[in-house]
């Protein structure tokens, strides 16, 4: 075989993602172990989201597919700088770098099986013509977090929800009322930092004449959750859809509940963002329809405070760009 060795390598790996804008840069490797005539080189980065499910309650299987990046890169007249006049390939080694930016709007990489995917590959394809036309190709997998700027002034404001509930005894009669608070310092969150949560609890029943004797230990949860929404069209009937959501906490932490009678009382908890987490999908956070109505999968966040009686939920927005510090 004329080609013994063909790759191609990126300059991220998959625990590195790209973000929209980005420049991505490879290098392919070729090597000849004697002249062989080429007819180009191509590189291809391709980004593809699936969803699909078979519905039990309607016996109908939903799915769909959409491009979401196909971004078509011809290095044949780099090729040809390493080729004799009648377009051989020299024997020996082969370096070839490229390099390209991603779009603004691209999407992130997500994968949740039995639900749907967003996946991107680059390819890197090396034809010949001899015997008929043959190809040489490598792929390689790379990960994409979409572009959301949180500079926006109003993703630096703090965000907060209060919820209560009226507690009623056996027989009717009331027992007291339970308010939560849950604020969050800023609404837009970038993974890695840590934000500061403040909690405002009171317990307004009245104190049990007995106690156990760790009832002031017992906890309540507070978790940074992530929801992820998947939309797939009926197979014949493509005006038909169905719809899935997977909900998980990716982050938890433990306090106190609040004592009866004793008032409100504040927690504050210094909470970190884990830094390996997409950002929300523009289609989860645009008051337009259409943006709403034209994602696969989309992704959200918010912080739940799970209390016995009700839970606390805080939607906040997790995005890929920061500036530090205030901005006027």
């Amino acid at each position: 075989m004329r080609i013994e060795h063909f790759d191609l390598v990126l300059d991220r790996n998959l625990d590195t993602p790209y973000v929209g804008g980005d420049i991505v840069k490879g290098e392919i490797t070729i090597h000849a172990t004697r002249p062989v005539k080429v007819a180009g080189l191509h590189v291809r980065l391709f980004g593809l989201a699936e969803t699909g499910w078979y519905n039990k309650n309607t016996d109908v299987v939903f799915e769909s597919r959409e491009t979401v990046l196909d971004e078509p890169i011809d290095l044949t007249v780099e090729i040809f700088e390493h080729c004799n006049p009648e377009y051989e390939l020299h024997d020996g080694l082969h370096k070839i770098s490229f390099e390209t930016h991603l779009p603004l709007d691209v999407v992130s990489s997500v994968e949740r099986e039995g639900f749907g995917s967003v996946r991107y590959t680059c390819s890197a394809i090396l034809h010949l013509p001899e015997d008929g036309g043959s190809e040489f190709i490598s792929e390689k997998t790379f990960k994409v977090w979409s572009l959301l700027n949180l500079d926006a002034p109003y993703l630096r404001e703090s965000t907060s929800v209060t919820e209560e509930e009226e507690l009623h005894g056996c027989c009717g009669s009331s027992k007291g009322m339970l308010m939560a608070t849950m604020q969050v310092a800023e609404i837009g969150l970038l993974p890695g930092e840590t934000t500061r949560l403040t909690l405002t609890l009171e317990n307004r029943t009245k104190p049990k004449r007995w106690r156990k004797r760790d009832s002031n230990k017992e906890c309540v949860l507070v978790s940074l959750c992530q929801q992820i929404d998947f939309v797939a069209r009926n197979r014949y009937e493509s005006h038909l859809s169905d719809r899935r959501s997977i909900t998980i906490a990716v982050e938890t932490h433990g306090t106190c509940k609040a004592a009866p009678g004793k008032g409100p009382q504040t927690k504050v908890i210094d909470f970190t963002i884990p830094s390996d987490l997409p950002p929300t999908s523009i289609q989860a956070i645009s008051t337009d329809v259409l943006d709403k109505a034209n994602g696969l999968v989309t992704c959200s966040y918010f912080f739940k405070l799970d209390l016995e009686h009700f839970d606390v939920v805080v939607p906040v927005i997790l995005g890929s760009r920061k500036t530090p510090g205030p901005i006027d």
